[in-house]
């Protein structure tokens, strides 16, 4: 995912492109993990992997234009079966607007409408880039990026397919406007928001992105970004684009 700087105009750009780390952006491998390591993430997706011809998990960097990609390896195609998605009472929200500003972080993040239930955890730059590990899906705890459910920006990132199988965040691309996207605290207090839009984006546009990077200091917002395959893929194998998801408390 593009890393921002600051510019005189509080937006951030990136001085130069650092795409997500993931495995699902393509190439010979997995270079976020070793073979074995199992996903912190469940899901009721059910999973058919479009493509073949994937290749064993390496440590190479996603971003090295000297790696060997052997495939420009699709999105996995995945069906879901969603959850119920109940709207919160004014009681609910509240206890979940005092947890989202208590000390403790959100623990899980829950997508109903995909059938997405998963741990996250913060995490600053790996290896230079908001990187998370195959399974893994994290907020990001650089760039004055809030943690989440506060009010500012929260971003969040997974990968769409590791080792030739759809990870975390491989259904994300089915979400739509008005889905819920639920926060949980410690404590079982609940905080959920509501999908405002949903875009594929090529990694140059998202760096200068005001509604992921740009100053916002009056919404409660979540980003959730992945890789996405529908803008093509770079030279290396891996893919040019992100899928954007955003979403805020519904008024």
């Amino acid at each position: 995912m593009p890393l921002p700087r600051r510019t005189r105009h509080g937006l951030v750009a990136a001085s130069a492109l650092i795409a997500l780390a993931l495995a699902g952006c393509g190439g010979s491998g997995d270079d976020t993990t070793t073979a074995g390591t199992s996903p912190s993430s469940s899901s009721t997706a059910s999973t058919t992997t479009r493509g073949s011809g994937t290749s064993s998990p390496s440590s190479s960097s996603s971003d090295d234009s000297s790696a060997s990609a052997t495939t420009n390896e699709p999105d996995p195609e995945v069906s879901v079966t969603p959850d119920t998605d109940p709207t919160q009472s004014s009681a609910e929200r509240a206890a979940g607007i005092a947890a989202a500003d208590a000390k403790d972080p959100a623990t899980s993040l829950s997508i109903p409408s995909v059938g997405l239930s998963t741990t996250i955890e913060g995490q600053g730059l790996r290896g230079g880039k908001v990187n998370p590990a195959a399974g893994q899906v994290i907020w990001f705890t650089g760039y004055d990026r809030v943690r989440p459910g506060a009010t500012g920006t929260t971003v969040i990132a997974g990968h769409v397919v590791s080792g030739g199988q759809a990870d975390s965040f491989a259904a994300l691309e089915q979400l739509a406007k008005g889905d819920g996207v639920v926060l949980t605290y410690p404590g079982g207090a609940t905080l959920r928001f509501e999908v405002t839009s949903t875009d594929i984006v090529d990694k140059d546009e998202l760096t200068t992105s005001a509604q992921v990077w740009g100053a916002n200091d009056d919404t409660r917002r979540v980003v959730l970004v992945t890789c996405d395959d529908e803008l093509g893929f770079r030279k290396d194998g891996h893919r040019t684009a992100n899928f954007v998801a955003v979403a805020e408390l519904p008024s």
